[in-house]
């Protein structure tokens, strides 16, 4: 039982290191585990609402923290880049990269092009790109 908590706290130790949880989320997440942990030993009655709670926290918390629209904003510019660009959610970096050249150099100021188009089409690579690494992390 010792190594299990001492495996969930690296974890969670990790998770707030790489920003993918705030420090305040871990308050519930804990009194969640706690709860299981209750119930588990035969504690329903206090580890059932202590689950419940915990939930609740937590989510009302994660909205408070990012908002309701974070992922579904950030989808929707990666699905407004990929269109932009002319690639696919299969297509890799060096393909991405391909076809931003392509379009940087019909639509660059130095040829004509606008600097308005220029730079959405820069900034699509770069939110694309991004997107990649974080997938591979």
């Amino acid at each position: 039982m010792a190594f299990l908590a001492i495996l969930v706290s690296l974890a969670l130790g990790w998770a707030v290191w790489r920003g993918k949880l705030q420090k305040q989320q871990l308050l519930p997440i804990l009194l969640g585990l706690a709860g299981a942990f209750l119930a588990a030993r035969g504690s329903l009655l206090i580890g059932m609402p202590a689950i419940v709670i915990a939930v609740i926290w937590y989510r009302g918390l994660t909205l408070r923290l990012f908002g309701s629209r974070t992922k579904q904003g950030k989808a929707s510019d990666i699905d407004d880049a990929r269109f932009l660009l002319g690639v696919s959610r299969f297509d890799n970096a060096e393909r991405i990269r391909e076809r931003h050249r392509i379009l940087i150099a019909q639509n660059h100021p130095d040829t004509g092009g606008s600097a308005e188009r220029a730079a959405a089409l820069n900034k699509a690579r770069d939110l694309l790109l991004d997107d990649l690494n974080n997938k591979r992390l």
